[in-house]
């Protein structure tokens, strides 16, 4: 005989297995472990200039660990505001087939005081106004200025593998902020990036300051880039008249509005298109039908080593590309030549035997195919498709 449940007690059972499911997966949930990000780093510098202690945020690229490669630096002013955004920025933009960029270290300095930091101080009078716009090193911005040049940049200079190349970014106060560091040290930063710069009262003399510093700097070889969002232009259309006048050709600048976000959600676009105006020649279009050796691959990081002032180098993986592009468009030679490259400079690699012992198989040398695979697995005999290759060329 089958006993029939009353409609009260479905109810209650419902209710009651609800219950259960809902905090078993909640409780599943809570077990998760967060997602690490194992490189990014935050360390409490003790500053003596200011003096306090400073909070630094660093990001360093993914393969930073596993390479010996040094790495240009972008300084971030309100760290904390911009870290999490920027530091993904930087590892998309110097991905893969994008090539936009090279691999950089982001450090973000993290706000204690936001305006006394980034405010220019200047000469007060007796009746407690100021008398003129001469910037005071020991208080504000020179004192901050001071604690970046002689403690924070040596810091990161000695503990990690930096080129000589330093980007330094500001939006707001600290756009300004930027804008007197280039005035003040001009060699400093090789590229500056400032989001709509709050220019406000007596520090609009900077902007004239600015203009002498181009005029009487004609061999100052530099990257400026300015925002603006949906917002007064009157300042940034002052800076961008002084540059057309006053800027030599070493000096390249730009100004963008963008009238669709205002003055607090103008910053991704700014900092995303402000790294690729800085490395616009960066970029080499691995997917081009143009058939070429090495010889065109170091051409084009000749070119960019006088632009950026230091020897760039393409690491192994862009080699590696730029043969596997060249070995899809028949032109094989061209594929063996690039590997040999990648060969002497990354002999420890195992990989780079893998690409050559495929490059010489589709030439129809089985001798060199099976001599460049055996290479490769003799360093990491983990390579199991360097393994099934070996044995279809044995059989052959």
């Amino acid at each position: 005989m089958t006993r029939r449940i009353s409609l009260k007690k479905k109810i209650l059972i419902s209710f009651i297995s609800a219950c259960i499911l809902f905090f078993s997966i909640a409780d599943c949930t809570a077990q998760i472990e967060p997602l690490s990000l194992p490189n990014d780093t935050a360390v409490l510098l003790q500053s003596r200039i200011m003096p306090e202690a400073r909070s630094i945020w660093i990001h360093l690229p993914y393969d930073y660990k596993t390479t010996t490669q040094r790495y240009p630096v972008l300084y971030l002013l309100d760290g904390d505001g911009h870290f999490s955004y920027v530091s993904p920025m930087t590892d998309y933009l110097s991905d893969g087939d994008r090539n936009n960029s090279p691999e950089m270290i982001v450090v973000g300095i993290v706000n204690v005081n936001r305006g006394r930091d980034l405010s220019p101080k200047h000469p007060v009078g007796s009746n407690g106004k100021e008398v003129n716009d001469s910037i005071v090193e020991n208080a504000g911005a020179g004192l901050f200025l001071q604690f970046i040049q002689k403690e924070l940049i040596p810091y990161i200079d000695n503990r990690y593998r930096t080129q000589p190349y330093r980007i330094l970014m500001g939006h707001s106060l600290a756009g300004q902020f930027a804008l007197y560091a280039k005035v003040k040290s001009p060699a400093l930063f090789q590229a500056n990036i400032l989001v709509s710069p709050a220019i406000h009262d007596i520090n609009e003399k900077l902007i004239d300051h600015f203009s002498s510093l181009l005029s009487s700097s004609p061999t100052l070889r530099n990257k400026l880039f300015i925002t603006l969002g949906n917002e007064n232009p009157d300042k940034t259309d002052r800076l961008a008249a002084v540059l057309n006048k006053n800027a030599s050709t070493l000096f390249s600048w730009n100004y963008k509005r963008y009238t669709d976000e205002n003055h607090f959600s103008v910053t991704y676009k700014s900092i995303f298109d402000g790294l690729k105006f800085i490395y616009k020649n960066w970029y080499l279009n691995f997917y081009d039908t143009a058939r070429y050796s090495y010889s065109f691959i170091q051409q084009h990081f000749d070119r960019l080593s006088k632009e950026f002032g230091y020897t760039i180098e393409p690491n192994e993986a862009y080699i590696n590309t730029c043969g596997y592009v060249q070995l899809r468009l028949g032109n094989i030679d061209g594929a063996i030549d690039i590997f040999k490259k990648n060969i002497e400079k990354f002999p420890a690699s195992f990989n780079v035997y893998d690409s050559m012992g495929e490059a010489y198989m589709v030439k129809g040398d089985k001798a060199k195919a099976i001599q460049f695979y055996e290479k490769s697995i003799e360093l990491n005999p983990g390579n199991e498709d360097g393994k099934e290759m070996l044995k279809k060329l044995r059989k052959k």
